[in-house]
């Protein structure tokens, strides 16, 4: 452990990046030897690419087709459950991303002291792995605490033992890198403690650790990737540093016991899912410099009672508050535009909404099965009522469309109940599938002369509506 710590310490003096993804790049075709499949490179040496082969017990021969096996390409043995053993040769300088993925079975392995480079963390998901064999003066890597593998030119925590016993853990000073899936459903590890030299968390970090209840973030962390806490589902609470200015894609997505959070007031984007399926969390406050709330961002947050979106928001995704349940409040910013399909679907307890006069498009679905919507606003711009935007609205009783509107599309009211009366304003051309279908209460529509298309069924199961003009554009 001493030699590991001052190792990094002396590296931290020195401008330190990740190893990039390992590369496919050659200048050969793919070959087979062995039962190895093979890739020779435009420098002579061979890249391993896979094995087809069954043995248990595996030798990794050092050459192939003649030339010295470099690399052990990305996800090389990827779920090759019957591999028990693997023994490298001293040719080898690069495991790749995720190359001994998911072998379950796999017990043991030795790393020459020949491999610089490790890459995404090669041995994610081995659950059975209870032997990296390296040297004690390894000169690139560093084994520690009997399961935690580092890479010393980049300060990087590679891979976090799935065998390390029950318990909370701390990282070691020095540490810079806890490096992409390097905790990897390691679902025995309840506590972290991070030092102030961790500056990123790599992507999946710690996806699916379902026993982590607490982890602290340093000051220092700049960098936080797609998915880090990904199905945390024990987090309770966070609180983001400063420094951090974008929350990846799904970066908290299933930590379904996280009540408290607290971002950055620096952050300019979250990405899609990045709160999805957080269904202990009630209130979340965005920073301002938010602009967008990406797809599905906060779909499944089915106790979310409010949120205040920042001014300058102007994108709503696709999804982005499906299935929130408890929705009663949330504000339009005054300069959203778009606001994307199923963006509200399913927020059974929101009462009332303004739009904005700038949102020009509103996709299919965006208020579907809001059963308590009562009143909203719709922009003055918007010319077209998308396919099943009220569809389930069952407290919808009154509506004014602005007078843009040009097409009413399939199932856009579809079992209104509360809907009693609707005015179409006169550019109204078409009215599609089963538009008014199952509107118990509707006793009056205004229909303009302008109307050259509407569905046979569109008013369907609306045994209060009378008086339809016989002459109107029918069509099956």
């Amino acid at each position: 452990m001493k030699r590991f710590l001052s190792a990094l310490m002396v590296l931290m003096l020195v401008f330190l990046c990740p190893f990039p993804c390992v590369s496919a790049e050659s200048g050969g075709e793919d070959a087979e030897e062995q039962g190895f499949r093979y890739r020779l490179q435009a420098d002579g040496s061979a890249l391993l690419l896979g094995y087809s082969g069954s043995s248990s017990d595996l030798r990794v021969p050092a050459r192939l087709g003649g030339a010295p096996v470099t690399v052990i390409g990305p996800e090389a043995f990827k779920r090759s459950s019957f591999l028990y053993r693997v023994e490298l040769p001293d040719s080898v300088t690069e495991i790749g991303d995720y190359a001994f993925f998911y072998c379950r079975n796999l017990t043991g392995i030795n790393i020459p002291d020949s491999v610089k480079t490790l890459g995404r963390n090669p041995f994610a998901a081995c659950e059975s792995l209870s032997e990296i064999s390296i040297s004690a003066n390894h000169p690139w890597l560093a084994l520690v605490d009997g399961g935690v593998l580092y890479s010393l030119e980049d300060a990087r925590l590679v891979y976090y033992s799935m065998l390390m016993p029950r318990g909370a853990y701390a990282v070691a000073e020095g540490t810079r890198i806890i490096g992409a899936s390097a905790f990897y459903i390691c679902n025995t590890l309840t506590g972290l403690t991070l030092p102030a030299t961790v500056n990123s968390i790599g992507r999946q970090a710690f996806f699916a650790c379902t026993g982590l209840r607490s982890i602290n973030l340093p000051e220092g962390l700049s960098y936080l990737g797609e998915g880090a806490f990904s199905e945390c589902s024990a987090l309770h609470s966070l609180v983001c540093p400063s420094r951090i200015t974008q929350i990846g894609d799904s970066a908290f997505e299933g930590c379904s016991s996280l009540q408290s959070l607290v971002l950055p007031e620096g952050a300019t984007s979250i990405g899609n899912k990045a709160f999805a399926g957080c269904s202990s969390l009630t209130s979340l406050e965005l920073p301002e410099g938010i602009e967008s709330v990406g797809q599905s961002t906060f779909a499944d947050c089915r106790s979310l009672r409010s949120i205040l979106l920042p001014e300058e928001v102007t994108y709503i995704g696709g999804y982005a508050f499906q299935n929130c349940y408890a929705l009663e409040e949330i504000n339009i910013p005054e300069d959203v535009s778009y606001i994307g399909s199923h963006a509200f679907c399913f927020c059974q307890s929101l009462r009332s909404l303004e739009l904005p006069d700038s949102c020009l498009y509103i996709g299919a679905s965006a208020f579907q099965s809001c059963s308590a919507l009562q009143e909203i606003t719709l922009p003055a711009m918007l010319n077209t009522v998308s396919p099943r935007l009220f569809a389930g609205c069952a407290s919808l009783a009154e509506l004014d469309l602005p007078p843009r509107v040009a097409a009413i599309g399939d199932q856009a009211f579809l079992a209104c109940a509360a809907l009693i009366s609707l005015d179409l304003p006169g550019r109204v051309t078409s009215i599609g599938d089963r538009a008014f279908y199952g509107c118990g209460s509707l006793e009056h529509i205004s229909l303009p002369e302008t109307l050259d298309s509407v569905a046979g069924n569109a008013f369907d199961a609306c045994p209060r509506l009378t008086g339809l003009p016989p002459e109107l554009p029918f069509r099956n």
